[in-house]
């Protein structure tokens, strides 16, 4: 299976840009993808200001994607509890501990 990048991907640079200050491992999302392996890059600072945004070819890019391991054995749906407190457990205190193992 190849490792294609598709649009709104996290990738790293493979490689310093030096003529745009853009050191190797510098983090952007990918905010458009052209033909011939073709990317626009956007990188942004902390703060959310875009310091650099840029064509660039995909031997210049990896994608950072995180593949899961498994299959969740088990799904609890989120709720929120507006003014409640919060208990802090182990993984081995919690109820459901039983069920996972």
């Amino acid at each position: 299976m190849k490792n294609e990048i598709q649009l709104l991907d996290v990738v790293a640079l493979t490689m310093d840009i030096p003529k745009h200050n853009l050191v190797r491992g510098e983090i952007g999302a990918v905010v458009e993808c052209y033909p011939n392996d073709g990317y626009e890059v956007e990188f942004i600072a902390l703060d959310g200001y875009t310091y650099a945004l840029l064509a660039l070819r995909g031997n210049q890019l990896i994608p950072l994607r995180q593949k899961p391991q498994r299959m969740a054995k088990l799904t609890i749906p989120a709720t929120i509890f507006v003014n409640q407190p919060v208990e802090i457990m182990t993984a081995a205190e919690h109820p459901l501990q039983a069920i996972s193992a």
